[in-house]
């Protein structure tokens, strides 16, 4: 069965980034397990934001930590680029730290972490798909 035949009377697909449909009444997940279809829903009015989600370059993070280990290191030798080591570890853990978007958590009131795992849209390609439920909700957050 398609998502048409799961749309409640006069409801509409206004947009989709698959496995997800904002309708003119929800949000809807169909996924297909094991030959079956599931099917899960977000009301509009259940939903409380959409928020970016942010995870740490922990690549850049560990390089920052060793060059400023390096830098440690050298700087009881006393070479002068032990302290540009020291600056651009130190540059490498901040930048590290501030992190990356990874993607988009949609909040919904009284909602358990199994659903909110279920409502975590990746955040490469479905920019469109987001700005379309913040714009029905009257979400006015960065987008």
């Amino acid at each position: 069965m398609s998502i048409r035949g799961r749309l409640r009377y006069e409801e509409t697909i206004i947009s989709d980034h698959h496995p997800y449909y904002a309708t003119s009444q929800r949000i809807i997940y169909l996924q297909e397990i094991d030959g079956r279809e599931e099917v899960w829903d977000l009301p509009y009015a259940r939903l409380t934001k959409v928020e970016v989600i942010k995870l740490p370059r922990h690549k850049m993070l560990i390089a920052g930590a060793m060059m400023i280990i390096g830098g440690a290191i050298m700087s009881s030798i006393g070479f002068f680029t032990s302290i540009l080591a020291l600056v651009g570890g130190l540059a490498a853990v901040i930048y590290g730290g501030i992190g990356r978007e990874a993607y988009y958590q949609l909040h919904a009131s009284d909602m358990t972490k199994e659903e909110a795992a279920r409502w975590r849209l990746a955040y490469w390609g479905s920019g469109s798909f987001v700005r379309t439920i913040r714009t029905i909700t009257g979400d006015r957050s960065e987008y």
